[in-house]
């Protein structure tokens, strides 16, 4: 995973790391004193799992320098010790069971951890259908994989990463998912919530008010979108069956389908085998390309 874990490991054994950072200058301006850094008695580096092993694999990390080279002091039994010390930190983060409650944690989920709620939390990974049935206020999963679930998310919280089969329920207010691959999915999205990228088989089901995906890929598919939803492009299969008021659809390449749209709906292109059946309203098309047509249109 990229960008974890930041640590920086001082001459005297300390290692300094917080979940929250989200560089190695976090945690200098945070923890090292003047005299540290004009010393030079630590270096940065990330704590990372290795190619193909996942997070909560705490016995296949490396620790990478993020610098030109390890210092001279790190080496032998110093060095085991350090590691040793890494490798606790990354199992005390790794949750398993039952939790009714996370609050101000940074977590890894696995194997079929259930948490009824997560509050102001980082959540690194989730794997082997680990479930949090809310994800609240500011809280973040970084990944998501492994028919891992999310049963409601509130507020600002953030999904970075979903792959394989997770799935989110439903995403309230300004929750937002950054990327979705693979044949993860979402049931709802409410105002404004938002989807960076769509990949695979990623499927949404609804989105209502102010939501918006940016890109949709392979076969992706939005069943309903309502208010001011935007999608910029739609690739291959991906198919929207109903658009309201403003929602509005940039771009559509080949088998592409919108199958009502009303209001100020407007398609910009359309590509391939791409249809739409229905047009309400003050609704455009600017360009068919192809095969692509218009089956009923009231103006």
């Amino acid at each position: 995973m990229e960008n974890f874990y930041h640590v920086i490991i001082k001459k005297d054994g300390t290692i300094v790391h917080d979940i929250f950072a989200t560089s190695h200058t976090d945690l200098i301006n945070k923890y090292l004193t003047h005299q540290d850094v004009q010393d030079k008695n630590y270096f940065m580096a990330m704590f990372s799992p290795k190619d193909g092993h996942r997070l909560d694999d705490a016995n296949n990390y490396v620790l990478l320098n993020s610098e030109m080279y390890f210092p001279d002091w790190f080496t032998g039994e110093f060095r085991l010790e350090v590691l040793d010390d890494l490798k606790i930190i990354i199992t005390n983060m790794i949750v398993r069971g039952r939790k009714k409650l996370l609050l101000h944690e940074g977590v890894i989920l696995s194997h079929s951890t259930v948490v009824d709620e997560a509050k102001h939390c980082v959540i690194f990974g989730m794997y082997d259908e680990a479930r949090i049935d809310i994800l609240d206020d500011s809280s973040e999963v970084r990944v998501m994989t492994d028919d891992a679930l999310v049963l409601e998310m509130r507020d600002g919280s953030k999904i970075m990463e979903m792959c394989g089969y997770s799935k989110v329920k439903e995403m309230c207010n300004y929750s937002k998912i950054v990327k979705m691959y693979g044949q993860a999915k979402v049931g709802v999205m409410r105002d404004h919530a938002r989807i960076g990228i769509l990949k695979g088989d990623s499927n949404i089901m609804e989105m209502q008010d102010q939501a918006q995906a940016d890109r949709l890929r392979h076969m992706s598919r939005v069943d309903e979108m309502h208010g001011h939803s935007v999608i910029e492009e739609m690739w291959d299969w991906s198919i929207v069956e109903r658009m309201f008021d403003y929602a509005r659809i940039n771009f559509m390449d080949e088998d592409s389908k919108v199958m009502e749209m009303y209001g100020n709906s407007m398609v910009e292109q359309m590509h391939g085998n791409a249809v739409v059946e229905r047009l309400f309203e003050n609704s455009l098309v600017r360009k068919l390309h192809d095969k692509a047509k218009i089956l009923s249109k009231e103006l």
